[in-house]
Formats: structure tokens, sequence, C-alpha cells
């Protein structure tokens, strides 16, 4: 979904719409809470610019943009910026400080009104984001912006800078990581903003991590005498995360119910959807996905893409594989493709497929996600907790029993 420029808006506004728009792609838009709003007695607060939601937790980010970015000198800049940054970090205090149990509620674009009954979910990072264009150093406000509070870790970063990195990152837990491990750094360096290419790219470099970095100098040299490296594992990033993409198009695809549903199923089929007007299967559906790092998200991506390849010179036919992840260890995943098969026929091949897999691997969950001819896809979970009988092992040995098996080891960048 794009955003429509109105020129009623302020800058600030448009801004806020267009993050928004840039974070919900990647990081699935069902999970991307703007403007999250509670009540103080009768007062109406904003916790946050932005809530992201993951495992029932939450990542909470301020966020500042100048109405105009060209009116300011660096100087004028610098100023404008720490002055922002406490700013946005005092929202982000206050929302801390608030009792937990108090209802949170957010107008959203596709789920209309979502509410928090319980309260402010547990928050995994606070992440502050000031629009710059330049190196920005907010050490001169250090005792107003701190590192942690309360125990939840805080980030500052630049708008440009935290958008690049979720565009490259694209996954919550790849998200976290980052931030996470950039706690390491130097605190002195970890309020510098406008200047996160350099230590993405060294992180890209060093397998993930920053470990041996000793600070922003340490992380351009490294960069710079490994420019050759550096383009081979960008290129081969890329073309992961086209794998990747794949998987988030199907998780944006389940936001909106098939209209065809009804009349391509017979009756005694439609009750494995979830009714019109309801989604809790869907949005269960859309979190497993969510929830995968980027190169299992590709891995996976791969295989689904591989099932359509094969089918590619059949006039008609059905293939699939199975997948297991080490960091998922309750999940199978079964990505497969048809050709010219009605569709009533393939959705009565899922649930028996779905517990075969369940069966042959051992597994209590799994999400099937099939390519339908290319025009749509079918994608499954089990409805109720798996109890395996004979006649599933039988369909497990059956249907996956002679697959190859693989190993892959799963990196950032693939074959770093």
């Amino acid at each position: 979904m794009g955003v429509e420029t109105n020129s009623r808006l302020q800058r600030t506004e448009w801004a806020e719409l267009h993050v928004e728009d840039l974070l919900s792609a990647p990081l699935l838009r069902e999970f991307v809470f703007r403007s999250p709003r509670t009540l103080d007695g009768k007062t109406e607060h904003e916790v946050s610019d932005f809530l992201i939601q993951h495992q029932g937790e939450a990542i909470l980010v301020s966020q500042k943009c100048q109405e105009d970015p060209l009116k300011r000198t660096a100087d004028k800049v610098d100023l404008w910026a720490r002055k922002n940054a406490k700013a946005a970090w005092s929202q982000l205090r206050r929302t801390l400080n608030r009792l937990r149990d108090r209802a949170i509620w957010c107008d959203h674009v596709r789920r209309g009104r979502v509410q928090f009954p319980g309260g402010l979910p547990p928050v995994l990072h606070c992440i502050v984001i000031v629009e710059v264009f330049q190196e920005v150093d907010l050490l001169p406000d250090a005792d107003s912006l701190p590192l942690e509070y309360r125990q939840t870790p805080v980030t500052y970063l630049g708008v440009n800078d935290f958008l690049n990195l979720v565009a490259e990152l694209r996954t919550v837990p790849e998200l976290l990581n980052y931030i996470d491990a950039k706690r390491s750094l130097p605190t002195v360096e970890q309020r510098i903003i406008g200047i996160e290419r350099d230590f993405f790219q060294f992180y890209l470099l060093n397998d993930a991590s920053f470990a041996g970095c000793v600070g922003l100098s340490d992380a351009r040299i490294t960069v710079a005498s490994q420019g050759e490296r550096l383009r081979s594992a960008l290129k081969a990033k890329a073309e992961s995360d086209f794998y990747s993409g794949l998987l988030e198009h199907v998780a944006d695809q389940l936001a909106t119910r098939d209209p065809a549903l009804e009349r391509s199923l017979p009756a005694e089929l439609l009750n494995r959807f979830d009714p019109p007007g309801q989604r809790s299967a869907y949005l269960a559906m859309q979190a497993v996905l969510s929830d995968l790092r980027l190169r299992e998200r590709a891995v996976l991506g791969e295989a689904f893409h591989g099932a359509s390849v094969r089918l590619a010179e059949k006039e008609r036919g059905i293939t699939f594989m199975a997948a297991t992840l080490d960091s998922q260890p309750e999940w199978v995943y079964v990505l497969g493709a048809a050709k010219n098969i009605e569709r009533a026929e393939l959705v009565r091949l899922i649930e028996p497929l779905m517990r075969g897999a369940l069966a042959q691997y051992n597994k209590r969950r799994c999400l099937l996600i099939f390519d339908r001819d290319g025009l749509g896809y079918e994608v499954a979970i089990p409805r109720a907790e798996f109890t395996p009988t004979l006649a599933d092992y039988e369909v497990g040995e059956r249907t996956f029993g002679r697959l190859r098996i693989t190993d892959k080891r799963l990196e950032l960048v693939p074959g770093g």
C-alpha cells in the first residue's frame, strides 16, 4: 500500500506515513502500529510513533523529522538534533513509566481498531530516530539520553539509517540482533547518529558481529581495506534476499481473503478457512513468517521457488519438500507448488500432508505454503494440537521418507 501525497499535511506528518509504509513491507504491516495511544485519566496520549510487535513483545520507536531540512546550517542541525533526540526519548520514558496494565489501542490501516487490553507489551528495545543528513554527536547531552532505562536498552539512530537497516535486515529478529550487537561498541560512539553505513558494512564483513571493533574509525578502516570482499558480500546477500522477498509477498497476500474462495470450493471445505471478517488463522500464519531470521526466510523462499521451477515443463502435477530449522525446533515447513490441479483437490491434500510431515519429523507445529498455478497461494497451519496416528506415520513415510536430506549453515551473508 502506497502513501498518497497530501499537500495539507505537514512534512512531519507526511514522514510518519511514509516511514510506516517503508517499515511495513519487510516487517509485515500487520505487526507495525503507527501512533498507538492510551488514556491517562481523561487525557489521550501517544505511546510512541511506532510500535513493532514481535512474539507478544514490542519495539517502541519515537521519530523526529524536520519540517524543512534545508533551512538549517550544519551547526544548527547539531543543536536541533540534540534537542529533538531528548524530546523523542522523553516520549518513550513517559511510556515506560506509565502503569503497564493501562489499555492501549491503535487504528490500523488493515486491522482496524486493534486493542492491547493488557496494556503495554514487554518492551524489547526503545529506538529514537532523528532526521539528519550529517554526522551528529549526541554526547553533549549524554546525561539526558540514556543507553538503558529500567533494564530496557535504548538506541539512537538517524531516520534514514534506521530505514536502511530495516530494508537490509528485513526481519525483527535480525534488527534486534544488530542493535543489540552494537551495544558492545564504546558507549561514546553509541550516541553518534548519521554514520550507520560504516558500522553496518563492518557487521556484514564480520559475520554479523561487532566483535573486535574498537570504534567508528576501526570500522571505516576495515571496510575501506576490504572493498572487493564487501562488494561480493552485498551481491550474495542481494541474491539471497530475492528469495526472502517471495515469502514476504506470501505474508502480504495473507492480509486479504481471496474473493474467489466461496466460488472455488465446495461448502464442506470452507470451514477450513477463517470466516469472512475474521483473521485469526491468517495472522498466526503471518506471525510464523515474521518470526524467522532473514536467511531462514530466504532458504524457505528458495525451496518454494524451486518447487515452481520443477513444475515449469510439466502439464500437471504437485511437488513439495520439507524443511526444519534449528532455531525453531517445534516446526516443520512444507513448501510446494501445484499446476493444473483443482483447488478443492489441493485443499483436501493439505491436512494429511501436514499431519504426515509432523509425524515424520516428530514436530508439534507445521506451516505449509503452496503456489497454485502462479495465481495464488494455499497457506495453512494445523488448527488443533497434533497427536499422530498410525495413518499419519504411514503418510509421512510414504511422502517424505525418500526425500533427499541436506544441511545448510545459515548466515546473514551466504558463504560469508
